[in-house]
């Protein structure tokens, strides 16, 4: 009986090893899946895929990119906020330096102000993005957000030249 068990053993052993020295999955192939859920519309998957091309190559070529995409997705597609926001804070953490942190930073002040409703957190995200990139593209978006939090876009009046300051 014992020798059974050896033989299974050894039988199962050179399985997992057959199967674990297969053919890995490069940071470009995840890519390019992640890519291709995406324009398919499977955003469930794309997501996902997104996540793990950053799990496995943190410090690959696409790391911060797919954090980005994976929150936009998030976000966008699957309306999952609070976990879209925890990507976007998590590229800020890992990627300080990538070109998708300002971007990162406004649309979590986006996402609290028009999706979630959190106003206060809005405002301290568009404050602190302001300090902090004063001078970026989006700066006007983020002080025209500041000026309007909470209000209705069917209440507002786009032509009447208000332009008060409600950023402080």
């Amino acid at each position: 009986m014992k020798k059974y068990g050896l033989v299974f053993f050894v039988a199962v052993l050179v399985l997992f090893q057959i199967f674990a020295c297969g053919k890995k999955i490069t940071e470009q192939q995840y890519y390019d899946k992640a890519v291709e859920y995406e324009q398919n519309e499977d955003f469930v998957n794309a997501a996902d895929t997104y996540l793990t091309l950053f799990k496995r190559f943190p410090s690959g070529n696409h790391g911060a990119e797919s954090l980005f995409k994976a929150a936009l997705i998030q976000s966008n597609q699957l309306k999952q906020f609070d976990r879209a926001i925890e990507t976007y804070r998590r590229l800020i953490r890992v990627f300080p330096e990538s070109e998708f942190v300002q971007k990162s930073f406004f649309m979590i002040g986006f996402m609290y102000a028009n999706d979630i409703k959190n106003f206060d957190k809005a405002r301290k995200t568009y404050r602190e993005f302001l300090k902090k990139y004063p001078d970026n593209e989006l700066a006007s978006s983020v002080k025209w957000e500041l000026n309007n939090l909470g209000k209705d876009i069917n209440d507002m009046n786009f032509f009447s030249g208000d332009s008060s300051d409600n950023t402080h």
